[in-house]
Protein backbone atom coordinates (compact mmCIF):
# COMPACT_ATOMS: atom_id res chain seq x y z
CA UNK A 1 0.00 0.00 0.00
CA UNK A 2 2.68 2.30 0.45
CA UNK A 3 3.73 2.16 -2.89
CA UNK A 4 0.47 3.22 -4.10
CA UNK A 5 -0.04 6.13 -1.49
CA UNK A 6 3.52 7.58 -2.55
CA UNK A 7 2.16 7.30 -6.47
CA UNK A 8 0.25 10.35 -6.81
CA UNK A 9 -2.91 8.60 -7.85
CA UNK A 10 -4.76 9.67 -4.95
CA UNK A 11 -3.22 13.22 -4.70
CA UNK A 12 -1.08 15.54 -6.67
CA UNK A 13 2.60 15.20 -6.92
CA UNK A 14 3.40 19.17 -6.87
CA UNK A 15 3.99 21.02 -3.81
CA UNK A 16 5.12 18.17 -1.32
CA UNK A 17 7.99 18.51 1.29
CA UNK A 18 11.62 17.54 0.13
CA UNK A 19 11.43 14.09 1.97
CA UNK A 20 7.94 13.13 0.04
CA UNK A 21 9.11 14.50 -3.38
CA UNK A 22 12.13 12.34 -3.25
CA UNK A 23 9.70 8.79 -2.06
CA UNK A 24 7.92 9.76 -4.77
CA UNK A 25 10.44 10.21 -7.47
CA UNK A 26 12.07 6.69 -6.18
CA UNK A 27 8.86 5.09 -6.94
CA UNK A 28 8.24 3.61 -10.35
CA UNK A 29 4.25 3.38 -10.11
CA UNK A 30 4.28 7.29 -9.80
CA UNK A 31 5.48 7.18 -13.70
CA UNK A 32 2.75 4.78 -14.51
CA UNK A 33 0.37 7.13 -13.09
CA UNK A 34 1.92 10.47 -14.31
CA UNK A 35 2.14 8.42 -18.13
CA UNK A 36 -2.03 7.37 -17.85
CA UNK A 37 -2.66 11.21 -16.76
CA UNK A 38 -0.75 12.44 -19.47
CA UNK A 39 -2.49 9.98 -22.07
CA UNK A 40 -5.83 10.76 -20.58
CA UNK A 41 -5.81 14.13 -19.47
CA UNK A 42 -2.45 15.72 -21.69
CA UNK A 43 -1.12 16.58 -18.16
CA UNK A 44 1.98 14.77 -17.38
CA UNK A 45 4.61 15.84 -14.42
CA UNK A 46 7.56 14.16 -15.20
CA UNK A 47 6.79 13.45 -19.57
CA UNK A 48 6.72 10.87 -21.52
CA UNK A 49 9.71 10.30 -22.81
CA UNK A 50 10.72 10.25 -18.56
CA UNK A 51 8.06 7.88 -17.67
CA UNK A 52 8.79 5.44 -20.81
CA UNK A 53 12.42 5.19 -20.03
CA UNK A 54 11.36 4.62 -15.93
CA UNK A 55 9.32 1.77 -17.02
CA UNK A 56 11.31 0.45 -19.38
CA UNK A 57 14.70 -0.02 -16.94
CA UNK A 58 12.36 -0.93 -14.04
CA UNK A 59 10.72 -4.05 -15.93
CA UNK A 60 13.92 -5.29 -17.55
CA UNK A 61 15.63 -5.22 -14.06
CA UNK A 62 12.56 -7.51 -12.71
CA UNK A 63 12.42 -9.21 -15.75
CA UNK A 64 16.17 -9.94 -15.78
CA UNK A 65 15.67 -11.08 -11.60
CA UNK A 66 12.84 -13.30 -12.61
CA UNK A 67 14.60 -15.09 -15.35
CA UNK A 68 17.83 -15.51 -12.64
CA UNK A 69 15.61 -16.79 -10.44
CA UNK A 70 13.63 -19.10 -12.58
CA UNK A 71 16.87 -20.62 -13.75
CA UNK A 72 18.46 -21.28 -10.31
CA UNK A 73 15.08 -23.53 -9.77
CA UNK A 74 15.75 -26.95 -8.89
CA UNK A 75 13.55 -29.69 -9.23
Amino acid sequence: MPIFFLSGALFPLSNLPFALRVATRLDPLSYGIDGLRGAFLGVSQFGPVTNISVLAVVASCFLALGAYSFSRIQV
